[in-house]
């Protein structure tokens, strides 16, 4: 049995939180509990759901501070699969530190996300002198950040993670990758100036001790195969290794292209001829070490 941490899942009560981008998506406008995650990925053909990381779900501004103390309430629950939780902050405000201390030590809160990869920011934002300020304060305080970007502007975080030698740099979904793109045999030159540059970024932030990756975000729409999903999966083993890798679902989200329960079976599939210390690294051991999951 794969016993799997997952570190990428997004629930919501939408009787408690205002989700504004979620009248841009209609299939996932309705609340999304626990439950449900636990019924469409929970177990599987020889792999189970163990433990689970809570990533922040873009609320409205002035319900960061809620969602953080309601998500910490979750954690402490012995019966949730959330051990642990990244939450929201407006990394570009002066005074994002000061709120930030209070989690401190904090039992279950792990990291911060500032979305970055939306229309309204701008391009470059995490590299203005206040943004990196806040990304070293997270780690004098032990805190991660987790890096969220539009794949052509993976070169910021490049930047970001250089300045903040200090801070533990999470990198969400491969920097959002086109997997098609990197699999193409012979393609076009606009989509090989694409893959050519991911690939790059992606070895610069390989090259960054302080970097790690979540293996997740690969949305693929129709039909697709593990080797439509393996060029940019193998590509990441390499450059990242194997103790600086983690599996994610991305759940709900992943609903609308690979589903659930066939990304965590390509996946295994992909791995199964690798070592069992890279898949149990993979599916568990660096979540659990990354995250400092203590239960």
């Amino acid at each position: 049995m794969r016993h799997i941490t997952d570190v990428h899942v997004h629930v919501w009560d939408l009787s408690r939180f205002s989700l504004p981008w979620l009248d841009d998506v209609p299939a996932l406008k309705k609340s999304i509990s626990e439950d449900d995650y636990m019924r469409d990925m929970g177990q599987g053909p020889g792999w189970r759901i163990e433990k689970a990381v809570y990533v922040e779900v873009d609320v409205a501004p002035e319900q960061r501070e809620q969602e953080a103390e309601y998500i910490a309430r979750v954690c402490r629950d012995q019966e949730s699969a959330f051990e642990a939780a990244v939450i929201s902050a407006d990394l570009a405000l002066p005074e994002a530190a000061r709120r930030l201390g209070a989690y401190r030590d904090h039992p279950c809160i792990r990291g911060v996300r500032h979305v970055l990869h939306v229309d309204s920011s701008l391009k470059g934002a995490c590299l203005d002198t206040t943004f990196v300020r806040n990304v070293r304060i997270l780690g004098e305080q032990g805190m991660l950040f987790e890096g969220c970007l539009r794949t052509s502007e993976l070169s910021d975080l490049v930047q970001l993670a250089k300045q903040c030698p200090d801070t533990s740099v999470v990198l969400d979904h491969m920097g959002n990758v086109d997997p098609v793109s990197i699999a193409a045999k012979n393609p076009p030159p606009g989509q090989a100036t694409y893959a050519d540059q991911w690939k790059r970024d992606i070895e610069a932030l390989g090259a960054l001790s302080n970097v790690s990756c979540k293996i997740s975000g690969l949305n693929v729409f129709g039909d697709w195969s593990s080797e439509t999903l393996a060029p940019a999966l193998e590509h990441c083993f390499d450059v990242f290794g194997e103790d600086r890798i983690m599996f994610a679902s991305n759940y709900p989200v992943c609903q609308l292209s690979l589903g659930a329960r066939p990304w965590v079976e390509a996946l295994l599939s992909i791995t199964a001829a690798r070592s069992e210390s890279f898949q149990e690294k993979l599916f568990s051991g660096n979540a659990a070490r990354i995250y400092q999951l203590q239960r």
